[in-house]
């Protein structure tokens, strides 16, 4: 497919760009990137449509390479969490007791230990596999988003100005409305994965986040009957993971 002069850049990654066009968000691969990854992707966003757990919708177009989808006018959750909002990380809480919380039967979605050691040295492998299969007979598998943090959920244009108002009418903590994105890495797994992953992200980024993660996250880990320890191994697989995704 063409554009027609005017589209709009509304973000950029390694291995795609996002353009706002014609009231819709269209996701443009490099052609270099793979077209069964895309279809995998495709094919991810449909299970968690069908699961009600995000509302956007991948369309197909002529071209193998770019993605049509539901736009979401608003802003990155992180860009709030910046200028002061420290209840962002009570929606981050929430919204991983959101996904873990959908129904996870008959999904089509692959289990984290299929797809783990993909690209790992054999070290590496011997390292994750094990404790995935460890944990995931301990705990009961879940989905887990796998790539939770602020820069993947959106707050709606107006989410704020509404909640705060309830606020003030009303004296009660509320969340605004928001929507998570950016499924590509979600997986079936137990939810310490989840955890740990996003546990990774913040230890790379910001200690002072880090110490309010946990604490954001530590009554939910409780309830679940994590151990410090099984967390320690979910934290290690994540990092092994990770620093897959970034060489």
């Amino acid at each position: 497919m063409k554009f027609d002069g005017s589209e709009v850049i509304i973000g950029k990654g390694a291995q795609a760009e996002v353009f706002r066009y014609q009231g819709y968000a269209y996701k443009v691969y490099k052609n270099t990137y793979p077209a069964e990854w895309i279809a995998f992707e495709k094919d991810q966003q449909r299970a968690v449509n069908e699961r009600g757990i995000c509302p956007i919708r991948y369309y197909d177009t002529d071209d193998a390479h770019i993605i049509k989808m539901d736009l979401i006018e608003g802003e990155e959750l992180e860009k709030i969490v910046l200028s002061g909002y420290i209840e962002g990380f009570g929606i981050l809480a929430e919204a991983f007791r959101k996904v873990h919380a959908a129904p996870v039967e008959g999904i089509k979605m692959p289990p984290l230990i299929a797809t783990a050691g993909m690209g790992l040295e054999k070290e590496d492998q011997d390292t994750i596999l094990p404790i995935i299969s460890r944990l995931s007979e301990k705990y009961p598998s879940c989905i887990c988003h796998l790539d939770m943090h602020f820069l993947n959920i959106m707050i709606p244009n107006g989410a704020m100005d509404a909640v705060n108002k309830d606020r003030s009418d009303q004296g009660e903590m509320k969340y605004p409305e928001y929507v998570i994105i950016d499924w590509m890495n979600a997986r079936i797994a137990p939810a310490v994965f989840d955890y740990a992953r996003t546990y990774v992200i913040f230890d790379e980024f910001s200690q002072e986040g880090l110490a309010i993660y946990k604490q954001a996250i530590a009554d939910d880990i409780k309830a679940l009957g994590i151990s410090e320890e099984d967390f320690e191994d979910a934290v290690k697989v994540s990092a092994i993971i990770r620093r897959r995704e970034k060489d």
